[in-house]
């Protein structure tokens, strides 16, 4: 029976894996479909400014009659700056999407691995069933539902553990963005009281490192954001994404104005930011909070099992 009992709970956590990326690869496939539509409303968005840029730069009798009443410079300047900003729009919805569909990939790889895990499940279950059966007494039909409630147990610990690696992974991503943000912040301040051209420059460079940790830091949180939906914590976690036009600003214009709107800009992503690890710390004190139950229950479940073990073997 203990080699029946350890074949069985191998396979009802190949089971339980199982299900879980199925759920998982539906919620990512929708995602996907979402993302994947918002890049192609993007493109169109983008290759439309591009138009208008090349349209104007040709210096064809549409883009003279375009210009008769504007000046010519100004509303070129203003095209490529919507362009440009329309290009990082593009390229930051389309490296997500493409994220997506690399973790819709890897779920369903897995799920192709453990393609025959219910059917030795079900087998392994019947086997078990049989020889209880035919040890009857009350102790076997005890003994079978504490060991169901065991494994219900434990695969409830193993979904917070995943929870919970998922949401550190997220936390430490979103200290680093912070990090960057504040020196930028730090940077912006001196930029907007004559720190010159360097300061700028290592001002953007911030802005370009925070916005490169939210791509890795926006997978780890949606990664979380699928564990938690599988330990029946559903969530909305505060949105976290950088404005790109922040990185171009300083380069179209260099007055005070635009100084402080690339500042705001960025102390509200700050604050956004901020406020997203506060709420990651809150649901990471959760789970700990549901480890210690299902702690306690497993140990209860053990207590209970050995003392129907020591104390009632006259009923087998």
């Amino acid at each position: 029976m203990d080699e029946l009992n350890r074949r069985l709970a191998a396979a009802a956590e190949r089971q339980a894996r199982k299900e879980k990326l199925e759920r998982q690869a539906a919620r990512v496939e929708e995602e996907y479909r979402s993302a994947a539509a918002r890049v192609r409303e993007l493109k169109r968005q983008l290759e439309k400014e591009q138009r208008d840029v090349e349209q104007l730069e040709s210096g064809s009798l549409g883009s003279l009659l375009a210009t008769l009443f504007t000046d010519r410079t100004e509303r070129l300047d203003r095209e490529r700056r919507e362009a440009a900003e329309a290009l990082v729009r593009y390229e930051e919805a389309r490296r997500w999407a493409e994220q997506l569909r690399a973790d819709l990939e890897a779920i369903r790889a897995e799920v192709a691995e453990l393609s025959g895990a219910e059917e030795e499940y079900r087998s392994l279950l019947a086997e078990k069933e049989r020889r209880i059966r035919q040890a009857q007494g009350p102790a076997a039909d005890r003994l079978l539902a504490l060991e169901a409630e065991e494994a219900q147990a434990r695969g409830r610990a193993r979904e917070i553990a995943e929870a919970r690696a998922a949401g550190t992974a997220a936390r430490s991503g979103l200290g680093r963005v912070l990090e960057q943000l504040q020196s930028a912040e730090g940077w912006g301040a001196w930029d907007m009281f004559g720190g010159g051209w360097f300061s700028t420059m290592v001002k953007h460079s911030r802005i370009d490192a925070a916005e490169a940790e939210l791509q890795m830091v926006r997978h780890d949180l949606d990664v979380f954001r699928r564990e938690l939906a599988d330990v029946g914590a559903v969530v909305n976690l505060p949105s976290v994404d950088l404005d790109g036009f922040t990185r171009f600003a300083d380069y179209f214009f260099d007055n005070f104005f635009v100084d402080w709107m690339v500042q705001s800009k960025i102390g509200e992503a700050r604050r956004r930011v901020e406020e997203a690890r506060r709420q990651v710390d809150r649901l990471l004190e959760w789970l700990d909070g549901e480890e210690r139950r299902v702690h306690e229950a497993l140990e209860e479940i053990r207590r209970r099992r050995e003392q129907l073990l020591t104390g009632h073997t006259e009923d087998w």
